[in-house]
């Protein structure tokens, strides 16, 4: 399954969402099934692997990535996709999901507390290669008049990551 959708892209964390740069992705989360999906942006500058041309350089203290992505589907049906594939491990076999503080694995229910967010979710990616860097990547969804918001930020865990060689996005697009 995949959730295709357009998305609002930010490169920069600190811009409100709206963000102010746009860019349409036909599969901006491709829940698919692992195998031959390479999930690492790698060592060579620029990276010629797909979807790691957003490099960023310490705009959070440590390097970071910050999307929004629009989906034509309830949050319930968004969760339950981005569940089931990260799940399993997602495109490439490397994501895990993370226990959240409702008590659940990957996504928690925040539609009892009336925050205006349905769903928050954290993942953890790690990449191939040999020194396997973990990223963390936080996931909030929210009703929309034509579906769901999925908001996604993904930040390098290692302490000094100025540099991600684009990374953190394929992080959140690979998702």
């Amino acid at each position: 399954a995949s959730l295709n959708g357009s998305s609002r892209e930010s490169l920069d964390p600190r811009a409100p969402f709206p963000p102010t740069l746009a860019m349409r992705c036909a599969a901006a989360f491709v829940c698919a099934a692992a195998g031959g999906v390479v999930g690492s942006c790698g060592g060579k500058a620029p990276s010629p692997v797909p979807d790691c041309a957003n490099m960023d350089l310490g705009t959070c203290g440590n390097a970071c990535c910050k999307l929004a992505i629009e989906v034509s589907m309830s949050t319930t049906e968004a969760m339950q996709t981005l569940n089931s594939s990260l799940a399993n491990g997602g495109p490439d076999g490397y994501y895990t999901l993370q226990p959240t503080a409702e008590g659940t694995l990957g996504f928690g229910d925040l539609r009892p507390f009336k925050t205006g967010f349905d769903f928050i979710g954290q993942v953890h990616h790690m990449t191939s290669g040999p020194k396997h860097y973990n990223d963390t990547i936080d996931i909030t969804l929210k009703t929309t008049s034509t579906g769901s918001m999925i908001k996604a930020f993904s930040t390098s865990l290692v302490g000094g990551a100025l540099g991600d060689n684009g990374q953190n996005y394929k992080n959140i697009k690979m998702a």
